[in-house]
């Protein structure tokens, strides 16, 4: 494509201007009508009046070229920007090889105005609402204080907050411009270093990022085939794979999204559409979740409009999944009370334990008292890649709709997800866009399936790049091995502390492990994890399931390997040690 003769293009032929001298070049079709008419120039003033009202300085236009054209980059300055900007990258990426990220939690240090460290036999870790501790600093969170990590970053002011380099009327350099963006690094979670084993960690890789480089620099419309036909194709063919992975028929249709929660508001809209279309019904409505579901599904609600509809949070079972028994007593008590059961949500990993909610006992639940089925595949979903937890997903290829997240399993930046549905023309009647009359002229073919009628979402990012390029440089074949190591990491973290006097843990589903001090408060817990976490060589939290209190381990990191685990497991060793508790028999059982 000439991306030099615009003056030949139709879109730019009322682009024509002669403005670096005193002449004004005529040309009728320089203006839409009404401004067609009656030119006057003034060579003096360099002023245009047209008609008798509209005054045009060309002065003035020149000036603001000059100004507009500073966007316009050269190469030179886009070399030397990139080069700038990845030597922050480097310098960051450094801090994930270290042990010890600075940054990221800081060892604490015995000065005045800071407590000391927990010795043994001094449990003081205290819990409530406002004293809920999530690293190694007796870091409190609160409305005031909620933190991002375990090294005293709040979200009023940490000790190494600073205040972002101001908008201002003028600009400033590159590097100055590069260096306020880097103290970034000093104030968040190091997501992809190996010791990062708390929430979902997030990941990024080296071709993800440059995907979401190149999709900002060609920045296509990726939302209609009009706009760009290659982009919406290339979105179109992720969707389509994920789909094969879970068995959905061809007919399914789906959507890149912000992350797993839009997935899932998307999924859900469909679902309220198709099962309760009236909005007056939206009250007896029934939303049905397990006690681990994600809480971002219930939230959706109120985005949808359904803030009054039922939420039933089903208890789950010995294995931590769905009871599937009790749901559909939930659901028969609630039709007998004239309410209207629509859609269940099941779960293939979940967040706090990994477990996977048996999605065929609840298929037929569903189709029973003709219910929408939902799967929440967010963590656990790309799992379905490896062969030994293919076995999970068993049932998942009947489920209505699924949300998955690339940001995760396939560890693309944060902010994307996926949503299916398996009757595709269900989420296109749910979304499908009437276009404003200024778009009339624009060529449309029916049979197209635009993404802009897949989903809410308009003018979104050209999120295809940063999920389509890994797997092509790599192959599918590397992000299976990536997901199985973890999978295989788990199973050894959990044999390894089996076997550990005073440990009691969980057995994995997936990559999540569960284990606590039984028989002791929960303080004393806590006190462990200030205990394993306390030199900021690892990151972990705690988690309540049923009742109880266990430190959560999740290696989800492409970068935690087997040294990595064993330095935990030692770490986990020399943490009891310290803690001086008495001798009693171990217990692995979960």
């Amino acid at each position: 494509m000439d991306v030099t003769n615009f003056s030949s293009q139709p879109h730019w032929r009322h682009c024509y201007r002669n403005i670096c001298t005193d002449n004004f070049v005529e040309r009728k079709h320089s203006f839409p009508s009404p401004f067609t008419t009656s030119f006057k120039t003034h060579s003096r003033t360099k002023k245009i009046t047209m008609s008798s009202e509209v005054v045009f300085n060309l002065e003035y236009l020149t000036r603001l070229e000059e100004s507009a054209r500073t966007l316009e980059s050269t190469p030179q300055q886009r070399s030397e920007m990139m080069f700038k900007a990845q030597r922050e990258v480097d310098a960051y990426l450094e801090q994930l090889s270290l042990d010890h990220p600075t940054g990221w939690v800081i060892p604490p240090k015995e000065t005045q105005g800071q407590d000391k460290l927990v010795q043994p036999g001094q449990y003081q870790v205290q819990s409530g609402p406002d004293q809920v501790q999530s690293g190694p600093d007796q870091v409190q969170s609160g409305p005031d204080q909620v933190q991002s990590g375990p090294d005293q970053v709040q979200s009023g002011r940490g000790p190494h907050e600073t205040e972002p380099l101001p908008i201002q009327e003028n600009g400033v350099s590159i590097d100055e411009v590069l260096r306020d963006f880097s103290r970034i690094g000093n104030e968040m979670e190091r997501e992809g270093h190996p010791g990062h084993m708390a929430y979902v960690p997030g990941n990024s890789t080296a071709p993800a990022a440059i995907g979401d480089f190149l999709a900002a620099s060609f920045n296509p419309y990726s939302l209609n085939v009009a706009s760009c036909r290659r982009a919406v194709k290339m979105q179109q063919m992720i969707v389509q794979w994920v789909g094969r992975l879970f068995g959905y028929p061809s007919a399914c249709a789906g959507n890149l999204t912000s992350g797993g929660t839009v997935a899932t508001m998307v999924a859900m809209t469909t679902a309220r559409d198709h099962k309760v279309p009236r909005s007056k019904d939206y009250s007896r409505s029934v939303l049905y979740l397990s006690e681990l579901t994600h809480d971002g599904v219930a939230k959706c609600l109120s985005t949808l409009g359904m803030r009054e509809a039922v939420v039933r949070k089903v208890p789950v079972d010995d294995k931590y999944r769905m009871d599937v028994n009790i749901l559909r007593k939930f659901i028969e008590n609630d039709v007998q009370n004239n309410l209207l059961p629509f859609l269940v949500v099941a779960t293939t990993g979940t967040t706090d334990v990994g477990s996977v909610d048996p999605v065929p006992a609840i298929r037929a639940v569903a189709t029973q008292y003709n219910m929408w089925l939902h799967v929440d595949a967010c963590y656990g979903g790309f799992f379905v890649l490896c062969n030994s937890a293919k076995h999970l997903f068993e049932g998942v290829e009947t489920a209505d709709s699924i949300a998955v997240d690339p940001h995760k399993g396939l560890y693309a930046p944060f902010g994307t997800g996926l949503v299916l549905v398996r009757n595709g023309t269900l989420l296109r009647n749910s979304n499908t866009r009437q276009h404003g009359n200024y778009m009339q002229d624009q060529l449309t073919n029916p049979e197209d399936w635009n993404p802009e009628d897949l989903t809410f979402e308009q003018s979104a990012h050209f999120r295809a790049p940063r999920v389509l390029l890994p797997l092509q440089l790599y192959g599918v074949a590397t992000f299976r091995d990536a997901l199985q190591e973890k999978l295989e990491l788990a199973k050894y973290l959990y044999l390894r502390l089996k076997g550990q006097a005073h440990i009691q843990v969980v057995e994995p589903v997936l990559s999540t492990v569960l284990f606590r001090i039984p028989g002791v408060s929960d303080n004393t817990n806590r006190a462990l994890l200030r205990e394993i976490t306390t030199d900021g060589r690892f990151f972990i939290t705690t988690t309540t399931v049923k009742g109880v209190l266990y430190l959560r381990v999740i290696i989800f990191c492409y970068r935690t390997h087997r040294q990595d685990v064993d330095v935990f497991i030692n770490k986990v060793k020399d943490a009891v040690v310290k803690m001086e508790l008495p001798e009693v028999e171990f217990c692995h059982a979960g």
